[in-house]
């Protein structure tokens, strides 16, 4: 029994020893942010642009290195206008929202042309899932600001959805956010 005690009192100690030096440590180290997650306040780069280009397409981007240069160089080559009957389809659900959200505020106007966009919001479709005998298209929503050449300012993603969602959750977390951004809750 003794030697129990002398165990539990040796661990006891040890913890009181170490425990203080471990917090101190833990928190000395600066909050990081995941990489795949960008926050509410990386949106303040699109509080006074008015010109927005909806893209929805499938993503053939499979780089893991340097995911989202490959997306941005990918959505500045492609067709602004879907072609494909889902695709077509997914775009016309999510300009639905985005429509609804222009005509109550104001405080955007759609683009046709990348040329005339100053920012574009991009879904990428990663899947579409089959619940009670309808199709639900799931993916990751961007937008990224196209930057300036004359100012050196490279294009960039400033917003994306924090993981896969259904396309009208994630154009409703985007348009929630953009209310709060502007003030027009």
């Amino acid at each position: 029994m003794k030697r129990f005690q002398k165990q539990f009192l040796f661990a006891a100690m040890t913890f009181l020893l170490l425990f203080p030096a471990v917090t101190s440590a833990v928190s000395q180290q600066p909050a990081q942010q995941p990489d795949g997650n960008l926050t509410k306040e990386s949106l303040e780069a699109v509080r006074d642009m008015r010109r927005a280009l909806l893209l929805v397409f499938r993503s053939r981007v499979v780089e893991a290195n340097n995911r989202d240069k490959a997306i941005i160089e990918q959505v500045l080559k492609t067709d602004p206008q879907p072609k494909s009957g889902r695709n077509l389809w997914v775009y016309g659900q999510i300009a639905r929202k985005l429509n609804a959200y222009i005509r109550k505020y104001k405080s955007l106007k759609p683009s046709y042309e990348l040329e005339e966009a100053e920012f574009v919001i991009y879904f990428n479709i990663i899947e579409y899932r089959q619940l009670l005998n309808a199709l639900y298209p799931f993916g990751e929503l961007f937008v990224i600001v196209k930057g300036s050449p004359q100012l050196q300012i490279p294009p960039r993603i400033v917003w994306k959805t924090r993981k896969i969602l259904w396309a009208n959750d994630a154009i409703g977390n985007l348009i929630k956010d953009l209310k709060t951004l502007r003030g027009e809750t």
